[in-house]
């Protein structure tokens, strides 16, 4: 019971996450320098808590598949500048 417990903490967690990081996408550049990098880190290290989760449920292959779809998501949520309309 304790492990359902623990796997629906950490699934709530990265989804909060995500959508922490989803809400500022497109605006990150008006956050200050210190916002940006707790932003960046909390989302950041909840991905990599449940890439490790992965790696122990699924092994490489599962961790390498969560990793490139954290770092994809990253970057289109906080990285890639928002187009303006013209």
């Amino acid at each position: 019971m304790i492990i359902f417990f623990h796997a629906l903490v950490g699934m709530v967690a990265f989804i909060g996450a995500g959508a922490l990081g989803t809400s500022f996408s497109g605006q990150i550049n008006q956050l200050s320098t210190l916002q940006k990098w707790s932003l960046i880190t909390t989302v950041t290290t909840i991905g990599l808590t449940a890439v490790l989760g992965l790696y122990s449920v699924a092994g490489i292959p599962g961790a390498a598949l969560s990793l490139v779809l954290l770092v994809a998501f990253e970057y289109v949520c906080l990285f890639k500048s928002a187009k303006e309309d013209a």
